[in-house]
């Protein structure tokens, strides 16, 4: 099955998979105090709830069920068999990053790393940035890089020249964003998502930034 158009997948300025995990925590909560059998719903109620369509519901699921998140079970319906599932684990208001067979997606931790020291010193040099996350130098001058262009970071000395007699740029934090806990991630299209609020807020060119943050497709 094709892509859906960018302007759908991030409707609302969240991922497919958001939408997907809060339509099922809705159901979930919904059905409190109602009986084991009311826990219970399908892969189309998902859909009609998330307003998202049934292949991509139907493929998380599948992760979140290997996962451990959902569990399911299988009954006759008609001349056919349906699926249904519960929640077995909440991860909070978070969608769990999960691949089919129920591995976390792991990719983006060096980002990670940098956003947990920039929140948390009061200035830095991309080499000091670099040292304290374990990435390399470059990664760490392209992030603060695009974090500038975003509003997220502060120029407090501009750098110049290169090697032994350059002097490196001296970066801080803003404050509006010191407090937010999850990494600005820059995705391939070179736009800044920031999961924290599910939105770009600085692109270079369009791109389907959330879904990409969900399938760990970032640059580290």
């Amino acid at each position: 099955m094709s892509r859906l158009p960018v302007v759908m997948e991030l409707a609302g300025g969240k991922s497919q998979r958001q939408r997907v995990w809060e339509a099922i925590r809705s159901l979930s909560a919904c059905a409190l105090g109602g009986g084991e059998e009311s826990r219970w719903f399908a892969a189309d109620d998902l859909s009609r709830q998330a307003k998202i369509e049934m292949p991509v519901v139907r493929e998380y699921c599948k992760c979140l069920v290997a996962a451990g998140y959902l569990r399911s079970a299988t009954s006759a319906a008609g001349r056919g068999v349906k699926t249904s599932f519960a929640l077995d684990k909440d991860n909070g208001i978070e969608a769990p990053r999960v691949r089919r067979d129920g591995s976390p997606v792991t990719q983006g931790s060096g980002t990670q790393a940098m956003w947990d020291a920039i929140t948390v010193l009061d200035s830095f040099t991309p080499a000091f940035l670099a040292e304290l996350a374990m990435v390399k130098p470059a990664t760490a001058a392209n992030y603060c890089g695009y974090l500038y262009r975003a509003g997220y970071l502060t120029l407090l000395k501009p750098g110049h020249g290169t090697g032994r007699g350059g002097v490196a740029s001296v970066w801080s934090c803003a404050r509006a964003h010191r407090k937010k806990p999850r990494a600005p991630m820059i995705t391939r299209l070179k736009a800044v998502y920031d999961p924290n609020i599910h939105e770009i807020v600085w692109r270079e060119d369009a791109g389907t930034a959330a879904d990409q943050w969900d399938a760990g497709e970032v640059i580290e």
